[in-house]
């Protein structure tokens, strides 16, 4: 028995040196762990800002998207209108001007037709002369 209380001894001696290295380790890491959870936190909070950036830039981009296809299809409606008021305007004076019938095509009585100079060399060649 005696074997076995010196082997009981040694390991409670071994024991006592481990818990007392344990406890040194364990005062030199809190001041460590309390500056790692400090840097992880700062992190942290650095990404939520940036996140939060990111989403803001994301925002601004899809307002300013929406806001130029407001305007441009504004500036789109606006050109019809015009176009439509213009078209009115001259259907209502054509009709207005030509009883209603509208602008007539061809000659009127009396005119001739001008010659033209493919039609009359001569006179073409003797101008430039």
């Amino acid at each position: 028995m005696c074997g076995i209380q010196d082997e009981y001894d040694a390991v409670e001696a071994q024991y006592k040196i481990e818990k007392d290295q344990l406890a040194e380790l364990e005062t030199r890491f809190e001041p460590l762990d309390a500056e790692f959870k400090t840097i992880l936190e700062e992190r942290d909070v650095t990404y939520r800002m940036r996140l939060a950036g990111e989403r803001e830039v994301v925002r601004r981009y899809m307002a300013a998207l929406a806001l130029q296809a407001w305007w441009r299809s504004y500036r789109v409606r606006k050109a019809c209108q015009i176009a439509a008021k213009k078209r009115a305007k001259a259907a209502s004076k054509g009709m207005k001007s030509k009883g209603g019938k509208g602008k007539k095509k061809g000659k009127k009585e009396g005119e001739e037709s001008k010659p033209t100079e493919a039609a009359q060399p001569e006179q073409a060649v003797a101008k430039t002369e």
